[in-house]
């Protein structure tokens, strides 16, 4: 027996089936005492019946009296009466844990014993007859309000019966599960009424479809008529003279609702100006009828049919015999009448009216085909939109299903990678987290109106994708770093199914709703997350993409990467990158710890509370290795699968054209090397390698260095797409750039274009390997034929005035291609795609193989060429870059000279004019600092005034009484920083004034003679024992001339290391140029002997006469050779 709550059907719900029944004799009224009634047990199994009609009696069937009655006549069934207080104890409480309708329940025999047994007063006799009965077994028990109907005074407690044999036990359980079968069925017979045979009420003698009837044949009649010859009529023309008019001028002005479209002359692409060849054959073909009425005369009626009627030709040849007889008048035949001009103009018309300009007669002309060209276009035929879930948000992640065509996922957020958030817009970042929604919808083609199903996110998400292995699972990338899973398990291929009830039916879902008012309302159309990656396992930044391995690739936890040669074994590694530089690798088949306690903790619930249950609620997903790279990522290339469409056949997609049945293929790599090319924010295009690890630890490496391809985006790299056919072959877009990569040439893109505004998106067309789209912020979409042109766009469509955020093809292209686009007013678009970008090109493949070939060869021609001309003009390119970085130095240093100076003269003028320095120094405040700071200190003098107007006017305070208000306050504040600075003034004068004291309190100290004598002899024998100075010169030069090195230097470059040599020294000693600087300004101004240098001469007067002209001769050597330094290191 199980621990679950059996339930039977009590007396009250079965009294309205038997109402007008007849009585069977020898069914035994439950009413009646139990000694009367019959001994015969009843044990009918019950059976239902093939069909409704054949039931006549429901007791025939199943009685449910007997089978009362039978369960309370058993040998082991005891009565009695329990109390509330056992009830409760025994968990039995009339109508908590049993009613009348349920009223069975097994109870532990330990428990029965323990509580109720000490009430009875038959206890003694009850413990015999469980006398081996096992204390954990259960015993059966129900409540059986029977035994106390017909009772005026009942005892006190509530009437239940139990069985002490475990054998009747199991008779007692068939005989309910009987009375439970049967009131199912009779449950279901009421709510359902199956169709029976049509009786006629006489409706079918009125019905004469059917009644076969005479019925006549179409025939086709051709009716020919003569209309009679309408001659114009004459309309006689006059002079309408200016005195005739009343003002004498007449204007004539076209209407004023009319507006005038001027029509432009454009320039015809050189691609479109191609046209058949001209043929000069000519020949006449048959004319249609025209559709005029006034002109159907004139072709109907030929030169030799003048006749209108054969009879009449008769009479008038017999007349004319009549009248030739001799001695007959003869009537002159009358001259036709001659035509006017208005006639000949008639007649001409009529005549030119006969060729029916818009017939094509060129199949009766050629057979040869021609190429008709057209202008491609875009046709917009659905829009899925909701503007209350995704109010002022743009698309950023999107995927196709991969088992149904027509179906895809949206998820919105409030900023991409390619959108510009506008500095004055200021964000409550912590009320959008919690108070906004996080959208992330799936629509269908059938409905363009409600989405099908809405995916609970607890953040915002940025990108979106379906395991293509697995449809049913849909990932999802958040702002923070986070990987939300959603099972759907199956619901997309339920969403077209619609539940027909009938009028009972629906009546009675409405009672059983109102009946269970308790319940909670749950949507069928909103999949809750089934495990969201741990937090502070997860990236830090926002994931911007997804990419999936190979079923025969996993890598394992030192971050190597392996090909499972056993086909067998399939794997589901996905690669995400995110925004603070980490890219993850992620294994969707890790089971987490508490798998196999929740497994069997489901095992032990019963089937219908686990069927709606995830399989992934117990998984916890974690990177199973991670990359980190200093720069934020916007996507990768790597060798990840690309994936292609199976459709079925054409009936299917007839069946059901939005949503039909497709099947995904992946294109696995063979192998996959640990290298990828990564795109950044910063916008690079840059190749990395991982070595992965050795030892067991944090799962992460850091990657340092890096491989850079050639600089050519002019902002940041927002996408980038490998071509699905071609999988070296990659697209980058980044600001205003869009370039084309092959993945082992990074010194150059196979072709680069610049476009007329920023780009947005990019993506390869699923069936032709040479097509593109792309997107702008300005609304303009674009779409590359690489092979008809590659210097610009095949075909611009204007989509919208705003930013487009998102693009992407669906893959299967029956009944047509669509392309999907998402706009700035957050909703996403379906357009057809032309013809021409649908259909694939003969060896079209091969062809952009040819052409990515050449270019790759023409780029290395260049690339050979330009270190060529390198090495030969190796010393000029270098001396040029030097003396431009020389050049930039200079500048630096005196822009630095400049701020400096002028904030030293700020500084001096407010310390010397005193308040007069205070108001200049308030008014140059930002006069020493460059342009970006200035602009800063403004911006904050401006907001600063801006926020105490506005506070001010809410306020509404006067400025002139705040002023009178906050004088005192003012000056007290004036009073306590004057204080603070008198303070502050006399503890930096205290160590001062100490040392005066201290020298006028203390004695002097007196030199120490003997000290100093001692000295000046030690000075005088290290002075006597020194070598001389000849000597000292003679050691050097010979050491100079030995020193090899000094040989092939001239004077010029000697002197030029020696200058290096001491802004080096300079540099890393930190030295003061103060001094030399100083030198350099008097010799270049001629200063240098006003200048006082503190010496005194050694021999008088006539001393310092011979000194003047060896120092004038010493300033112009000094002066000459610096200025000869100068010019050669310019000329250098």
């Amino acid at each position: 027996m199980s621990n679950t709550d059996i339930e039977p059907t009590g007396r009250s719900e079965i009294d309205g089936d038997f109402e007008g029944l007849p009585l069977d004799a020898e069914l035994t009224d439950p009413a009646a005492p139990l000694s009367t009634r019959r001994s015969k047990p009843y044990f009918k199994k019950f059976k239902e019946p093939d069909s409704d009609e054949d039931v006549g009696d429901l007791r025939q069937l199943f009685n449910v009296q007997e089978s009362w009655r039978t369960l309370m006549s058993l040998s082991s069934c005891q009565k009695v009466m329990v109390s509330e207080k056992a009830r409760k104890a025994l968990k039995i409480e009339v109508g908590i844990n049993v009613t009348q309708e349920f009223p069975w329940k097994q109870v532990q025999f330990k428990d029965l014993r323990d509580v109720l047994f000490d009430e009875l007063e038959n206890s003694a006799d009850l413990m015999k007859k469980f006398k081996n009965f096992n204390p954990e077994h259960f015993v059966l028990i129900g409540f059986c309000p029977l035994l106390t109907e017909q009772e005026d005074d009942p005892p006190e407690g509530e009437p239940f019966i139990f069985y002490s044999s475990i054998k009747e036990s199991k008779i007692a359980l068939s005989i309910i599960q009987n009375m439970e079968h049967f009131e199912r069925w009779r449950m279901q017979r009421r709510l359902r009424k199956k169709p029976r045979r049509w009786v006629s009420h006489g409706t079918d003698a009125e019905m004469t479809i059917m009644v076969e009837r005479f019925k006549d044949e179409p025939i086709d009649v051709e009716i020919q008529s003569v209309y009679p010859i309408q001659m114009p009529r004459h309309v006689a023309f006059d002079y309408r003279l200016t005195r005739d008019v009343r003002d004498g001028v007449i204007e004539l002005l076209p209407n004023e609702n009319i507006k005038w479209e001027n029509v432009t002359k454009k320039r015809i692409n050189v691609s479109v100006q191609s046209a058949p060849a001209k043929i000069e054959r000519e020949q006449q073909t048959n004319p249609t009828f025209p559709s005029n009425a006034w002109s159907q005369y004139l072709y109907e009626i030929e030169d030799e049919d003048l006749e209108l009627d054969e009879t009449d030709v008769d009479e008038e040849e017999e007349k004319k015999k009549a009248q030739a007889k001799p001695g007959t008048y003869v009537e002159p035949e009358k001259k036709p009448p001659e035509m006017s001009a208005q006639i000949e103009m008639l007649l001409n018309t009529l005549e030119f009216n006969q060729i029916d300009s818009y017939r094509d007669d060129y199949s009766l002309i050629s057979t040869r085909q021609v190429v008709q060209y057209t202008n491609p276009y875009l046709q917009e035929f659905l829009c899925f939109a909701n503007i209350s879930k995704s109010n002022k948000r743009f698309v950023a992640g999107y995927d196709w299903y991969p088992k149904l065509s027509g179906l895809i996922a949206v998820s919105y957020a409030f900023s991409t990678p390619a959108t510009v958030n506008e500095a004055s817009n200021r964000v409550d970042y912590v009320q959008r987290a919690v108070l906004e929604p996080n959208p992330v919808l799936l629509w269908s083609f059938s409905d363009n109106l409600n989405y099908k199903l809405e995916f609970e996110a607890p953040i915002e998400n940025t990108a979106l994708t379906f395991c293509p292995f697995n449809g049913d699972i849909l990932l999802g990338g958040s702002k923070n770093g986070q990987v939300v899973l959603w099972d759907l398990q199956g619901r997309c291929e339920k969403l077209e199914e619609e539940e027909y009830l009938t009028a009972a039916q629906a009546k009675y879902r409405i009672m059983i709703g109102e009946f269970l008012n308790w319940t909670i309302d749950i949507e069928d159309n909103v999949v809750a997350p089934a495990t969201i990656s741990l937090l502070d396992c997860s990236p830090k930044g926002a994931i911007t993409g997804f990419y999936w391995l190979g079923r025969s690739m996993y890598l394992s936890q030192f971050g190597k990467v392996y090909n499972d040669p056993d086909p067998r074994n399939h794997h589901q590694f996905f690669i995400t990158c995110a925004f603070d530089g980490t890219i993850s690798f992620w294994d969707l088949d890790s089971k987490g710890g508490k798998g196999a306690k929740e497994k069997m903790r489901n095992r032990m619930l019963p089937k219908e509370l686990t069927s709606s249950e995830s399989a992934y609620k117990s998984m916890n997903i974690k990177p199973t290795y991670n990359l980190y790279f200093p720069e934020p990522i916007t996507g990768i290339i790597a060798d990840t699968s690309c994936f292609s469409c199976l459709t079925p056949v054409a009936k299917l997609i007839h069946a059901n054209p939005s949503n039909y049945p497709i099947k995904t293929i992946a294109k696995d790599p063979p192998t996959m090397r640990q290298s990828m090319i990564v795109s950044t924010f910063y916008g690079h295009v840059s190749r990395i390698d991982w070595q992965g690890t050795y030892t067991e630890g944090e799962a992460t490496e850091v990657i340092n260095s890096s491989i850079p391809f050639a600089m050519v985006h002019d902002g940041p790299v927002v996408m980038v797409k490998k071509n699905p056919f071609y999988p070296e072959l990659f697209a980058s877009i980044g600001r205003t750039i869009l370039a084309i990569w092959k993945e082992d040439y990074n010194y150059s893109p196979i072709f680069w274009r610049q476009r007329a505004c920023d780009l947005t998106a990019v993506a390869w067309s699923e069936t032709r390997p040479a097509v593109l789209y792309l997107t702008r912020m300005d609304g303009i979409l674009e779409a590359w034929d690489i092979l008809a042109r590659d210097d610009d766009a095949c075909l611009t469509e204007i989509l919208g005035g705003g930013i487009i955020t998102g693009i992407t093809e669906h893959r299967p292209s029956l009944p047509y291609k669509i392309l999907g686009i998402g706009d700035y007013n957050s909703s996403i678009r379906m357009v057809k795609l032309p013809h021409s970008f649908d259909v694939p090109l003969p060896n079209e493949l091969e062809q952009l193989m040819k052409y990515v070939l050449k270019e790759e060869r023409r780029k290395v021609g260049i690339q050979a060429w330009e270190q060529k001309y390198y090495e030969l003009n190796k010393d000029i390119i270098e001396a040029k870059r030097e003396a431009a970085a020389e050049v930039r130095k200079e500048m630096d240093r005196k822009e630095k000279e400049e701020q400096l100076a002028t904030r030293k003269k700020g500084q001096k003028s407010g310390e010397e004019g005193g308040e007069g320095g205070e108001e200049i120094k308030r008014k140059n405040i930002y006069s020493g600092l460059n342009y970006n700071e200035k602009m800063a200190v403004k911006w904050d003098e401006l907001n600063l005034n801006r926020m105490m107007t506005i506070l001010m006017s809410r306020k509404q305070m006067d400025p002139e009484k705040l002023a009178r208000e906050t004088a005192l306050e003012k000056e007290r504040h004036s009073y306590e920083v004057a204080k603070k600075k008198s303070h502050l003034d006399v503890l930096a004068r205290v160590e001062n004034d100490i040392a005066n004291i201290r020298a006028r309190i203390l004695p002097a100290e007196l030199q120490d003679m003997q000290r100093s004598e001692m000295i000046a002899e030690r000075v005088k024998r290290e002075v006597e024992e020194a070598d001389s100075y000849e000597k000292v010169c003679e050691d050097s030069f010979e050491i100079l001339n030995n020193f090899n090195e000094f040989k092939p230097i001239d004077y010029i470059e000697f002197l030029e290391r020696g200058r290096k040599r001491r802004q080096l020294l300079d540099q890393s000693l930190g030295g003061n140029t103060d001094r030399l600087r100083w030198y350099e300004d008097r010799v270049r101004l001629g200063e240098l002997g006003e200048c006082q240098f503190i010496y005194e001469p050694l021999g008088g007067s006539q001393a310092v006469e011979s000194s003047q002209p060896e120092f004038a001769a010493l300033q112009n050597m000094m002066t000459k050779s610096h200025s000869d330094i100068i010019v050669d290191d310019f000329d250098g």
